[in-house]
């Protein structure tokens, strides 16, 4: 039976945490390499809470350190463009919390082939070379995969701009979902230990509305702990695309019964889950097939936000947005409905348009 440890914790005593899970699952770091990679999606300030938070990444360091690990911090951002990795870093608090053990990863990677998909990845030899690997993801919801956890945190083992072409290749939510498996399994995590003191709810994984959690979640298994965060987030494992298909693959849990929760775990009340599209919700092809543009996005801009970065512009991978009087502006024929637009602005300013379709399910109690 796979084990997830759930507990209440505050930022600024986030070492007790780790004493509690180093109990639950102990590690021998001594002379070995050990990578940490926490979640930083981007050149976010920790007060936003959209990457893993500093203070645990350096109270990880310290006691990797302190247990005689040689440790790495890092990650690759979906941030694109020269320096992006370093100011992603930095802006995020994390540069300065790893204490000297930050390092760009991205610039030593070997072309790796996903099983069974034809695509290979330009993927960070860090990662398939490391002793140990701890994975420190957030606690977040995410508009096309449902949940941002464990398995999604692994996507940060592929190299810059691939990320992109992969949402142009694997426009469909399952073939993704898929897709994020296949990454996470060439280096399955040893431990991984969630931030969860602060979450994120709504439309994942960069919005602006945050969920006080509460809590650290820490599991040597990550489908099975992604599963116990889905579950507190009010959603049902086996019907995320990512960890069925992980299950199916025997990398992971995803039945409740057969997961020992150890700690409080209750859904959370009154949590936002992300706008649900109709193909999610549709049998697979049906819909897609038949009415292609059913349930493309609509996007609002946030004038106040907004400083005009050109950033949504450079990484849509269908070509869709251009720049017109300091404001972007959508061609929604060339849409794919990636969401990387909303999901990597630096501003936080782009957010789904409230549809008829989302009120519908606000008042039908879906959201």
């Amino acid at each position: 039976m796979r084990k997830v440890l759930v507990l209440d914790a505050r930022y600024e005593a986030a070492g007790d945490a780790l004493d509690r899970v180093f109990e639950e699952f102990p590690l021998d770091v001594r002379g070995k390499t050990v990578l940490l990679k926490p979640n930083i999606l981007g050149p976010y300030a920790p007060e936003r809470h959209v990457n893993t938070a500093p203070e645990l990444v350096r109270a990880l360091v310290k006691r990797l350190r302190a247990a005689g690990g040689e440790v790495t911090v890092a990650d690759n951002p979906g941030a694109r463009g020269y320096g992006a990795v370093e100011k992603s870093a930095k802006v995020s608090g994390i540069l300065d919390a790893s204490e000297g053990a930050f390092e760009n990863i991205a610039l030593d990677a070997a072309e790796i082939a996903l099983p069974g998909r034809g695509i290979k990845l330009n993927i960070s030899k860090k990662v398939l070379e490391c002793d140990v690997l701890i994975s420190v993801p957030k606690f977040k919801t995410h508009v096309l995969t449902r949940i941002s956890g464990a398995v999604k945190n692994s996507f940060g083992f592929v190299v810059g701009g691939q990320k992109t072409r992969l949402h142009r290749t694997l426009e469909d939510h399952r073939a993704f979902s898929e897709m994020l498996v296949d990454v996470y399994r060439l280096r399955v995590p040893d431990l991984v230990i969630m931030d969860g003191i602060v979450g994120m709810e709504g439309n994942g994984p960069s919005c602006t509305s945050l969920y006080p959690v509460g809590k650290i979640l820490a599991s040597d298994n990550g489908v099975s702990l992604d599963s116990v965060m889905t579950m507190m987030m009010r959603m049902a494992p086996g019907k995320v695309a990512m960890l069925e298909y992980a299950n199916r693959l025997g990398l992971g849990e995803t039945d409740l019964s057969r997961i020992e929760v150890v700690g409080e775990a209750a859904p959370l009340k009154k949590f936002r889950r992300p706008v649900p599209s109709i193909p999610q919700r549709i049998p697979h092809g049906m819909m897609e097939r038949f009415y292609p543009d059913v349930d493309r996005p609509r996007f609002d801009v946030d004038p106040g936000r907004c400083n005009a970065c050109r950033h949504c512009h450079e990484i849509c991978p269908g070509g869709a947005i251009a720049m017109e009087d300091e404001q972007p502006v959508y061609d929604y024929s060339k849409c794919i409905s990636c969401y990387c637009c909303m999901e990597l602005c630096p501003q936080q300013a782009l957010e789904l348009h409230d549809s008829f379709r989302t009120r519908v399910y606000r008042r039908l109690g879906i959201l």
